[in-house]
């Protein structure tokens, strides 16, 4: 049956028309050697056809109800995807909105150093490299109150560097708290802090601070407004004692910001710093009594029993070695900024004088003869140019010149860079930042400078010298990542 259905089907598609006329004329002969169809067979074969193409029919419904049916399933599931991305959006939104996930802003920055320091009467220079990693995060409580927690590389939990160095055969490297406070705006103009905080007196870009020192304690400041007049109060704990006075500093700043159309601004701030429970005391980072002079990082320290309290061995009579002065501080500062071409121009300058700097003594020893008044520092220099971390190319270059005598100001405050990172210091420093890409800065930082300008080093000297005015010079180049 089949070969004769496709026989007929050949047959019926080159003779469907004369098919139709046989019908109604007599049938010609056919001649030998062709295919003859009776008019039975016919009809027959288009029976089956159309039975075949009714079946054919019904397959393609069939196929059709099934594309249906899974485009219903595809449509139902991609409806549950949906409404599970939905929910979970909703989640998220409501999370960002009333619950934690979203109060959190995440922040830290990565540099590597390599730096080179000479210092004259020292044998040799060194070189190291070293690396500063600081990562933290700052969450809103509500709509007025703030968190910050921040984790930062150390080396002996230093205050004034959070710099760790490149050595002891790979071994681990401490991770120590660095930032934790809470910040609490009650106002526009009001803000209360209390922790491990950010200063909370405005500053210059002189080296009278270190940038790394977080202080301990608590902060009101007021503003007028972004500009306008503008001050602050504040406490920082400096050493708690069991049985003898807590060493502590209390301050306070007052100051004016202007802002123009062109881009200028001005700025000039009086500060006061009243540093208790120093003199006489040692409230030096890593000191343990009867350490000579560890930790003071230049300021002036006597054994004298007239001066030190018997805070430890008091029961052998050891008396610790102490600060010989108080440091009650008086600051001004100011800075002035304006555009010269297409880049900004910062001018700042800053001037202390410690007002209880009255501690002197004589001796036949160069390096104990300590005159009084040793009361005065100050700085001034110039930054041109601004890096700013979302325009790559963008760069800036500056300088300083400072000057601080042994007991102008209060040691455990200054930049641990700056003429070896102590008070009886002078000179200049060269700075360069140029941003590479977003993010990733590159920074040059040359001091010129000179140590032991007011006492003599002790320490031996070549014939000739005297060990004042003692050369120290720093390089430091630097490669930094923010995110």
């Amino acid at each position: 049956m089949t070969h004769r259905f496709v026989r007929v089907v050949a047959v019926i598609a080159a003779t469907t028309g004369t098919a139709c006329l046989a019908q109604a004329a007599p049938v010609a002969a056919v001649p030998a050697g062709q295919v003859t169809v009776s008019a039975e067979d016919l009809a027959a074969l288009r029976a089956q056809l159309q039975a075949l193409q009714e079946r054919l029919a019904q397959l393609e419904a069939a196929q059709a109800e099934q594309r249906t049916e899974q485009t219903a399933i595809n449509t139902e599931l991609q409806d549950s995807v949906d409404r599970g991305s939905d929910n979970l959006a909703r989640a998220v939104g409501e999370s960002a909105s009333s619950g934690w996930l979203a109060r959190w802003q995440w922040k830290g920055d990565l540099r590597v150093r390599n730096e080179t320091i000479q210092q004259e009467f020292n044998p040799v220079d060194r070189n190291r490299s070293r690396y500063r990693l600081r990562a933290g995060a700052m969450a809103r409580v509500n709509d007025n109150t703030r968190v910050e927690i921040q984790f930062a590389s150390t080396e002996g939990a230093d205050a004034r560097s959070s710099n760790q160095t490149m050595t002891d055969a790979n071994s681990r490297k401490a991770l120590d708290l660095d930032l934790a406070y809470v910040e609490w705006s009650p106002t526009d103009t009001w803000k209360l802090s209390a922790g491990k905080m950010k200063y909370p007196w405005v500053r210059v870009q002189s080296y009278f601070f270190d940038n790394d020192v977080n202080p301990e304690g608590l902060a009101a400041a007021w503003q007028q407004g972004t500009t306008g007049f503008f001050g602050s109060v504040f406490y920082a704990g400096l050493s708690e004692r069991s049985s003898f006075a807590d060493s502590s500093m209390v301050g306070a700043q007052a100051g004016w910001r202007a802002a123009a159309s062109d881009g200028s601004r001005k700025l000039l701030a009086l500060s006061y710093y009243d540093h208790g429970a120093v003199q006489g005391y040692n409230p030096f980072q890593g000191a343990g009594a009867g350490a000579a002079g560890l930790g003071a990082y230049g300021n002036t320290t006597t054994t004298s029993a007239a001066v030190c309290r018997r805070a430890v061995y008091s029961s052998v009579g050891v008396v610790s070695p102490c600060l010989a002065n108080d440091y009650d501080i008086v600051e001004l500062l100011g800075e002035y900024q304006f555009n010269v071409g297409s880049q900004p121009l910062t001018l700042y300058a800053n001037l202390a004088r410690n007002l209880k700097a009255d501690f002197g003594v004589t001796s036949s020893t160069p390096s104990s003869n300590v005159p009084a008044g040793l009361d005065t520092a100050y700085s001034f220099g110039f930054n041109y140019g601004r890096a700013n971390a979302n325009l790559p190319g963008s760069w800036e270059v500056g300088y300083l010149y400072q000057k601080v005598e042994k007991d102008a100001l209060f040691a455990q405050w200054i930049d641990s860079d700056f003429a070896a990172g102590n008070t009886d210091g002078s000179g200049s420093a060269f700075r360069a930042a140029y941003q590479l890409s977003r993010n990733w800065r590159f920074n040059l930082s040359y001091m010129m400078n000179q140590t032991n300008i007011d006492v003599p080093a002790a320490i031996t000297v070549p014939p000739g010298s005297s060990g004042k005015d003692r050369g120290y010079d720093r390089l430091q180049v630097d490669l930094n990542w923010t995110y």
